[in-house]
């Protein structure tokens, strides 16, 4: 069995640690560049001589513990580099392991869909299938191809953030979004990565004023990524009462620190509607599935 430390500076490094096999490796402890999440040292500066947790510090220390391997808990690939360094100047020279290179080769989200896909194929679950905040299309198409004879509706603004969900994000203090970001503007290009572009249904604006064109639909898969409080709790309100039963709705970021609108709007959302059938993905955007019963 190898021991491993996990150095990050926000929820992946949580998340990390809930993938690690048990049976191959020993978490003993984490590397954070969040000085208030340090938990080794004395009120006077010095270093505690026990701790009753696991060791959380700072990541310059890492190599004091001496593990058979590190893992960087970061998607970013210029924030890889700076933990490299720290790394490196804490004269630690094991086996690293970055999780920006494994998410770049398997992904739980992805697994996810294919057998959501199947599983609501083989057991007959009817209606067509959607998504809020399709960007690129990296998910949209993935939709198409898993259900090429499901209708597809694919919301967006395709000019990013919403300035009037940006005001929400900012009252209620869940993320530091600003208007305009992640704006993916080329339609056309997005609609010819369809492998069945008949099937879908592409409508640009603001939710929930663009779903109006699908009130008459049921559904059998949802895929909602809008990252914010305001469109993911209009979402909810929009789709669940018109999922079929055992449809699936499909969230990310509920476990994000990023965007801490998403598990907002959910925990909003139960409190006027009841507790939801939620299981977590454990991927690194912090996905869940909603059934509905």
């Amino acid at each position: 069995m190898k021991t491993v430390i996990i150095i990050g500076e926000n929820n992946l490094t949580a998340t990390c640690a809930d993938l690690l096999n048990p049976k191959e490796m020993k978490l003993v402890g984490f590397g954070d560049t969040r000085e208030e999440t340090w938990n080794v040292f004395e009120e006077d500066g010095s270093v505690k001589e026990t701790i009753s947790a696991l060791p959380v510090m700072p990541v310059e220390m890492v190599a004091s513990l001496e593990p058979d391997c590190v893992l960087v808990a970061s998607l970013d690939k210029e924030r890889n580099e700076v933990f490299k360094y720290l790394l490196y100047r804490s004269n630690y020279f094991g086996d690293v392991i970055f999780l920006h290179d494994l998410a770049g080769q398997f992904s739980l989200k992805t697994a996810a869909l294919r057998r959501l896909t199947r599983r609501l194929e083989d057991v007959g679950v009817e209606g067509c299938a959607a998504e809020v905040g399709c960007g690129s299309g990296d998910t949209s198409w993935q939709l198409n191809a898993l259900m090429p004879r499901r209708r597809l509706y694919l919301f967006d603004t395709f000019a990013g953030f919403d300035p009037r969900d940006i005001q929400k994000e900012e009252e209620l203090g869940c993320s530091k979004a600003q208007a305009g970001d992640m704006a993916y503007k080329d339609q056309n290009r997005l609609l010819s990565r369809m492998p069945a572009p008949d099937m879908v249904v592409m409508k640009k604006g603001w939710f929930p004023e663009t779903a109006e064109i699908a009130e008459s639909e049921t559904f059998a898969l949802v895929y909602l990524d809008a990252c914010l409080y305001n469109p993911t709790l209009r979402a909810l309100e929009f789709f669940f009462p018109r999922m079929s039963q055992g449809g699936v709705i499909v969230l990310t970021r509920y476990e994000d620190d990023a965007f801490n609108g998403v598990f907002q709007a959910v925990t909003d959302f139960e409190e006027k509607y009841g507790r939801l059938l939620i299981t977590p993905l454990g991927d690194p955007l912090g996905t869940i599935t909603i059934v509905h019963p």
